[in-house]
């Protein structure tokens, strides 16, 4: 199996988790948080949707967005946050096949404030895109949890 290969069985198996908490979810669960203080369920639907739009926007353009719309807002229905996750995951594989192997293990510079780079000045494509699986793993762990919360 190639990089490629292994990237997009990565984010497959990832989605696959994610798309099952999803399953679970009602628009109404959306404003659901655990205390004051906390992202809302809908919050970290965002955080998980801008993480991807922000990585690839940068690994496109060399620069971080800092400055872009959130990739939809809290207030969305799950059914528009579905297809805005939908199209980011699409963008990111056509992103993934516009490489070849050895454009995937390239050397990345990173911005500062990226600390998921492993603190490194620059590390390999395919490393970032691996960061945007365990990031979305991430936060599917902290929806199960919020769920776990609410019985």
């Amino acid at each position: 199996m190639s990089t490629h290969d292994y990237l997009k069985a990565r984010l497959r198996y990832v989605r696959q988790d994610f798309d099952e908490v999803l399953d679970k979810l009602t628009d109404a669960d959306l404003s659901w948080r655990p205390a004051d203080d906390m992202a809302s369920i809908a919050g970290l639907l965002v955080e998980i949707a801008n993480k991807e739009k922000e990585l690839i926007a940068w690994l496109q353009t060399g620069k971080w967005p800092d400055d872009d719309p959130d990739a939809f807002e809290e207030m969305a229905t799950l059914a528009e946050m579905r297809l805005v996750f939908a199209t980011l995951r699409e963008e990111t594989l056509r992103y993934i096949d516009s490489f070849d192997e050895p454009g995937l293990e390239e050397l990345v510079a990173c911005p500062e404030r990226w600390w998921e780079a492993l603190r490194l000045e620059a590390c390999p494509r395919s490393e970032i895109l691996r960061n945007l699986a365990a990031h979305e793993w991430y936060h599917t762990g902290q929806l199960i949890v919020y769920q776990s919360m609410r019985v």
